[in-house]
């Protein structure tokens, strides 16, 4: 015999599988909806991601399986350093580097699963009564590759086709970073053309312009991509070379000695370089490192001209 059951308790229980149903609906919408957007979704508790959209799967390659995988932690592996973008100063707790800043939102450079390069907008919002945040990156990729368009050729020597002084700085604090956090070397390398002020007197500035950009072609032709040369001052510049001891920037700095040593500049005579190396050291500030490579060159200078010494 069926137990009796109190109509009250039936319409209850109706009621909970109706609103079972109802959450149900409204979480397979909302998950359409985010799945829809073009832009990354995903929502962190600080300490791991725990919902995440389409988008964020195809730029990460992570799926909705990878439980045990800590999403939060893997992401940052994908951020690039960039001087004109946020980077953490501890990778481990980038999102709470980002909240610290005191803003909801902040541009970042990234590269994706398929090692394409992105620049993303990050924003967040806090979920209330919950300790989430909820974070959209949108795209800025067309945007960014316009503006950094724009700023290289304001921040580019138009003569030489380097990266001029303003832009130095910023550029050094990066590397000098860098080569801390990884514990690689790293030395600077300024060259200075000898008697340059001679080529402009006696063969005319424009001689001299043509010197100038020369010289630069031939260094830069010489040098890794990963290299940075920057035009210095007048007849000065600086090359900047990561993952470079000491011996490597001296054996680099003399064979660009050598060649435009060797190379006929045309109506002109035979020109030559002076250079002076200084290698970066943990806790040494720029300032300092710029310092030494200055009195290098004149060790070079003072021993006559058209040589490298490394500071020691």
């Amino acid at each position: 015999m069926a137990a009796n059951i109190h109509p009250y308790l039936t319409y209850q229980y109706k009621d909970v599988k109706q609103l079972e149903k109802e959450i149900s609906k409204q979480k397979k919408l909302t998950k359409a909806l985010l799945n829809f957007q073009e832009h990354l979704i995903f929502v962190t508790d600080h300490e791991d991601i725990i919902e995440f959209n389409q988008a964020f799967c195809n730029f990460t390659g992570i799926s909705k399986g990878q439980t045990q995988l800590p999403k939060l932690k893997y992401l940052s592996s994908f951020l690039v350093e960039d001087a004109n973008y946020f980077y953490p100063i501890d990778k481990r707790r980038w999102f709470e580097e980002i909240i610290e800043t005191g803003k909801n939102s902040v541009n970042m450079h990234w590269i994706s699963i398929n090692n394409e390069e992105i620049f993303f907008n990050l924003e967040y919002e806090p979920i209330p009564g919950s300790n989430q945040y909820l974070c959209v990156c949108k795209d800025i990729t067309n945007l960014e590759n316009e503006n950094r368009e724009n700023r290289q050729l304001f921040l580019m020597d138009s003569l030489t086709y380097s990266i001029n002084q303003l832009e130095m700085n910023a550029i050094l604090e990066v590397e000098m970073r860098r080569a801390e956090r990884l514990n690689q070397p790293f030395s600077m390398i300024i060259m200075d053309i000898d008697f340059f002020k001679h080529v402009n007197e006696r063969f005319g500035e424009q001689a001299g312009d043509k010197v100038l950009s020369t010289i630069s072609i031939i260094v830069q032709q010489r040098i890794r991509e990963s290299d940075i040369f920057v035009r210095w001052g007048g007849e000065e510049f600086i090359l900047l070379t990561p993952g470079t001891d000491g011996n490597g920037a001296k054996e680099l700095a003399e064979s660009i000695r050598s060649i435009i040593e060797e190379f006929h500049f045309v109506n002109i005579d035979t020109i030559t370089c002076s250079f002076g190396i200084s290698v970066f050291s943990k806790g040494k500030p720029k300032e300092e490192l710029i310092l030494e490579a200055n009195q290098a060159l004149f060790f070079s200078k003072d021993k006559g001209r058209n040589c490298v010494t490394l500071y020691n």
